[in-house]
């Protein structure tokens, strides 16, 4: 059994690496299944620790840019039908003596706050990440796979029939030929949502076949199900101005539009007053720019502004109406 506790970071390790090798060797049992939930939910050092020892597992026939020792362990360990034991052991090694061995793996890219990033990949297709966001490409014979590990990408996707391109996002593959679509990865929820193209997405452990998505849809699978709805082009286009470094808000309330605007901002927004909050709002920012996005809300609802230590707080003015 695999035990729950904090531990020193060498104890976490090792228990990450314990719990990916038994995930990937075979199905948890439910009470397996509650321990994991349980132990992860314990800190967020173990959660990190686990996404690590998960994703070097996947990758550990890419680690070329580790150190030699750990390349020549690496290059041996997986071949051979090694007890899970063992490959749980070799696995906490790597994560304890590599260190951020996962950041350095070939094909990561990472964005950061604020920052939108247009990369051109191996086969001709674009990527675009979002701010805040990381994903992986792994492109291999006969497959163009791109691993969202964080955020959200969008893709413009070269026609390729025999190489499909799939876009992996937790437990979402999103798979296309000749494709413009985006997806999404943040609050245990992902989204795709498609511009161009068709996109057949398929989930984990979900019921019947893979579903189809077409130009101005989006799917949303989180844990409560699997979710599909027809946009306005309109909408896809604005869900999608983060690719132009805008943030575009036609109609959603004002503490939505706080939401979106502080994922990029350093500067947070706060909505003191509630009602405020409820309000309907319009407007288009730059990424990042809190204090327009700020000062914009207060003339449109005669509030104030007020910049604090812990950021900027809106209110409404002295006996203002409500919304």
């Amino acid at each position: 059994m695999v035990r729950n506790g904090s531990g020193s970071g060498d104890e976490i390790d090792a228990r990450a690496a314990a719990w990916a090798v038994r995930s990937a060797e075979r199905p948890l049992t439910p009470d397996e299944q509650q321990q994991l939930d349980l132990w992860l939910a314990a800190s967020s050092r173990h959660l990190g620790a686990y996404v690590r020892a998960q994703a070097l597992w996947m990758d550990t026939d890419r680690v070329a840019s580790l150190d030699p020792d750990t390349r020549e362990t690496v290059r041996h360990w997986r071949p051979f039908p090694w007890k899970p034991a063992a490959l749980a052991a070799s696995l906490a090694g790597l994560l304890i003596a590599g260190g951020v061995a996962y950041d350095r793996l070939p094909g990561r890219i990472a964005t950061a706050r604020a920052e939108v990033r247009e990369i051109a990949l191996p086969d001709g297709s674009r990527a675009t990440l979002d701010a805040d966001s990381v994903l992986q490409v792994r492109y291999a014979a006969g497959e163009r796979r791109i691993i969202l590990r964080r955020g959200a990408a969008s893709f413009s996707v070269v026609h390729d029939p025999a190489h499909p391109f799939t876009v992996s996002a937790g437990s979402v593959e999103a798979i296309a030929v000749g494709t413009e679509f985006a997806v999404d990865l943040r609050d245990r929820q992902v989204s795709v949502t498609v511009a161009h193209g068709r996109v057949r997405v398929a989930q984990d452990d979900s019921p019947g076949p893979p579903r189809l998505v077409g130009a101005d849809q989006e799917l949303v699978a989180s844990d409560s199900g699997i979710r599909r709805a027809d946009l306005d082009p309109s909408e896809v286009q604005r869900l999608l101005a983060w690719r132009q470094g805008l943030i575009v808000f036609d109609g959603q309330t004002l503490g939505h539009a706080a939401g979106e605007v502080n994922r990029y901002a350093d500067v947070p927004v706060t909505i003191d007053d509630p009602t405020l909050a409820r309000a309907e709002f319009v407007g288009v920012f730059h990424l990042g720019d809190a204090r327009s996005f700020a000062r914009a809300a207060a003339r449109a609802f005669n509030g104030t502004v007020t910049e604090r230590a812990d950021g900027l707080h809106l209110d409404r003015a002295h006996n203002s109406p409500s919304y």
